[in-house]
């Protein structure tokens, strides 16, 4: 039987210089990355149970609600679990593609969206709040447009052989916070997923969505800014 050391050998170190990562997440996704490869699952596999149990919070939330909004939060936060299980997985068995990254991004896109949509649509039926249908949308457009911009630029990046400008900004500004460096506190995937799981937990849309959209919507705008004249 597979150890879960060994397992633990193939998880990305990059995703450690995140605290959030590195003192919450970190051990339990190298938990169910052994899991499964101690099951012979495929990364496929782990990453298609992700946007499942993402699918699953959102019915919980339009259709049940209450105290099983605790579940369905801890649904969503499974997602990130999963979304740094998947990798580890792949980089196990040395079969890391084209596939794989495709469907790890737009499941994470998907399972969010869900989240989302069935807070938005359950909030406003409870309430009738036209506001929320507004936020709702946006935070999912903001959230789209995030990941779109990001999968973007490393394309563009690429073609035109550009420097990432982010690298130069976060090590002159690492300087100013003691040798800190100010990416790992960026939105990134497990601050998101994070945010919607308690969300989602403290049934709280109004808050989540303003939020959300506000920081998706720097983390996309920034990159008109970042090409602009290249």
């Amino acid at each position: 039987m597979v150890k879960i050391e060994e397992v633990r050998k193939f998880f990305k170190e990059d995703h450690l210089s995140r605290p959030l990562i590195k003192y919450v997440y970190y051990h339990l996704a190298v938990f169910v990355s052994w899991v499964a490869v101690s099951l012979g699952m495929h990364a496929h596999i782990v990453n298609l149970i992700g946007l499942a149990g993402s699918i699953a919070a959102s019915l919980i939330i339009y259709y049940v609600g209450g105290a099983w909004l605790f579940l369905a939060g801890l649904l969503v936060i499974f997602g990130c679990i999963i979304d740094l299980s998947d990798g580890t997985v792949a980089r196990f068995y040395n079969k890391k593609n084209a596939m794989g990254k495709w469907l790890d991004e737009s499941s994470g896109i998907l399972g969010l969206s869900f989240v989302f949509f069935a807070m938005m649509m359950r909030a406003f039926a409870d309430t009738g709040d036209l506001m929320l249908i507004i936020l709702g949308t946006y935070t999912i457009f903001s959230y789209c447009m995030m990941n779109y911009a990001a999968l973007l630029s490393e394309v563009l990046r690429n073609k035109f052989k550009l420097d990432n400008p982010m690298d130069k900004v976060r090590t002159e500004a690492s300087k100013k916070f003691f040798g800190l460096n100010p990416g790992a506190f960026a939105f990134s995937l497990d601050i998101q997923w994070t945010l919607a799981g308690l969300g989602v937990m403290f049934n709280q849309p109004y808050i989540l969505f303003i939020i959300f959209s506000a920081l998706s919507s720097i983390q996309w705008m920034a990159r008109y800014i970042i090409f602009y004249g290249k």
